[in-house]
């Protein structure tokens, strides 16, 4: 039996507007730190629309009990788009809503060591398969030229 690929399917979205993924490996096994960086940023003129996280296995750290994604620049965010419940495993993903207020500057995200409100505190990592995976979806707005 020969399986085919879906077909493509043709955008819905107006001229001017592409959707974008950045997806990658944090591997923080190597050392602990008080936060990781992903290495490609969110362009300016964009909107998060959705946001995940998979945390592989319980996760080493040093005063933190929860892990956040957020923003690195500018005035830090640690938990600006999901905070885990704990260190375990988990499966998050939630729906952001920042149509009212879309990246005006280009953003750099990361994975923070967190305090039980989200506040940056402490080191994760330096465990063994300390990996947690991230995936961001964002629209982002074209310039003309």
């Amino acid at each position: 039996m020969t399986v085919n690929p879906p077909a493509g399917i043709s955008s819905f979205l107006a001229p001017g507007l592409i959707t974008k993924e950045i997806t990658e490996v944090i591997d923080m096994s190597a050392a602990a730190a008080a936060s990781f960086s992903l290495k490609q940023t969110i362009p300016a003129n964009s909107v998060v629309l959705t946001a995940a996280m998979s945390i592989q296995s319980t996760i080493a750290a040093t005063t933190a009990v929860k892990i956040g994604l957020g923003r690195v620049t500018a005035t830090a965010d640690p938990d600006k788009y999901i905070l885990s419940a704990a260190l375990t495993a988990a499966e998050i993903a939630q729906v952001e809503n920042q149509w009212a207020s879309p990246l005006t500057a280009e953003e750099t995200i990361g994975v923070f060591a967190c305090d039980t409100n989200g506040a940056a505190a402490g080191t994760i990592g330096g465990g063994a398969n300390n990996i947690v995976v991230v995936r961001i979806v964002y629209l982002q707005a074209l310039t003309i030229y």
